[in-house]
């Protein structure tokens, strides 16, 4: 049996393998270079609701584009599929927002457990400046709810939820960009 088949599938086994080997190791370059970022941005002071904060989007994004890039030209022979680039630009953000959220928990739990309580002060200082005829049941009520969500394991939870929903996007949009189909009969 050669390489052809697995399985009755006409891609090659080495190329299965390949693409998520690929996509796990750029996803931890990139979930390095965003805890790295983080971890600045945090021993700079800057706040939380800072612009800075969107250039983790940025780094995504890049990434992204240089997994599939890498994959198409060093490991597919210069084609790729939509299909494709878009399987390895999630996986790869879906291994970043693993690892990411492991940090997140221990950030949150171990190294500064005090910054949820400054999330939620920063939190309830919003809630009134968008509502100051908010009543004090009512405000009570919003923290009480947004206290809920602060809780290092949850954030960790969200966060890769949240990266695996930018990895569907930004796959599903760069892929669009990158594919290159290999139109030749073989």
């Amino acid at each position: 049996m050669d390489e052809q088949t697995l399985a009755g599938s006409n891609e090659p086994t080495l190329q299965k393998s390949s693409n998520v080997n690929v996509a796990l190791i750029n996803g931890l370059y990139i979930g390095a270079v965003l805890i790295v970022f983080s971890l600045i941005l945090y021993l700079l002071g800057t706040p939380r609701d800072n612009w800075l904060q969107y250039i983790s989007y940025v780094i995504m994004l890049v990434g992204v584009v240089m997994a599939i890039k890498q994959w198409r030209d060093k490991y597919n022979n210069g084609f790729i599929t939509y299909g494709q680039a878009f399987s390895n630009g999630f996986l790869t953000l879906l291994f970043a927002g693993i690892l990411t959220s492991i940090y997140i928990f221990i950030f949150f739990q171990v190294i500064a457990p005090d910054e949820v309580t400054k999330m939620a002060q920063l939190a309830e200082e919003q809630m009134y400046e968008r509502n100051p005829n908010i009543s004090e049941a009512d405000a009570e009520m919003g923290m009480k709810f947004a206290k809920m969500f602060m809780k290092p394991w949850l954030m960790a939870v969200m966060g890769l939820f949240f990266t695996a929903l930018a990895g569907l996007v930004m796959s599903a949009i760069v892929a669009a960009f990158m594919k290159k189909e290999n139109n030749q009969f073989v």
